[in-house]
């Protein structure tokens, strides 16, 4: 493994991506969809910590405003052919989960331009609905679960030192240092 890249478990790109997005300004309910998504994007194309953090970097909002925009793929469509356009175009670390989604309840999906990973950005999405109910996993979540998944680790130290900042309660606070302090 090369020095610049980092294995970690899902579960923690899932926590500090929630934690992170709360820190940003995303409540409970955002935070927790937002870092599904990245989870998903980051285990199945790579590249969603590092689109998580040039959408946190953006203005004041930029989190919620980015993932409201995504939610239009959150529904089965009623047409057996869709399109959706961003402008400005959005990452593809947001809505890949839920195309991934759509394609297993038999719709096939194409981008503009074409995506590599997830921080690929996206203008359209094309959406025909075909008897196919393929999904585009390929048993990656399996190996991310036995094997971890491979991150930049300069992103890992970025999202830890911005999800570092989410308040935690009193209690959780007291009960760590009772720790300390009966040993």
């Amino acid at each position: 493994m090369s020095d610049d890249i980092v294995s970690v478990a899902p579960r923690e790109i899932h926590d500090l991506i929630q934690r992170a997005s709360r820190v940003k300004g995303c409540e409970a309910s955002v935070a927790e969809k937002i870092a599904s998504r990245i989870t998903f994007s980051e285990v199945h194309n790579g590249g969603g910590i590092n689109s998580w953090l040039q959408i946190a970097a953006g203005e004041v909002g930029a989190l919620n405003e980015t993932f409201r925009l995504s939610q239009v793929l959150d529904s089965i469509p009623s047409e057996n052919s869709s399109s959706f356009t961003w402008d400005p175009p959005i990452s593809f670390a947001l809505i890949s989960e839920p195309l991934n989604l759509l394609q297993s309840h038999g719709f096939t999906w194409s981008c503009e331009p074409e995506v590599t990973t997830g921080e690929s950005l996206v203008e359209h999405v094309y959406l025909i609905e075909e008897a196919s109910a393929n999904s585009p996993t390929n048993g990656k979540l399996a190996t991310a679960f036995s094997e971890g998944v491979q991150v930049n680790k300069s992103d890992w130290k970025d999202l830890t030192d911005i999800a570092a900042n989410f308040l935690l309660s009193e209690e959780i606070l007291d009960d760590a240092e009772s720790l300390l302090t009966n040993e």
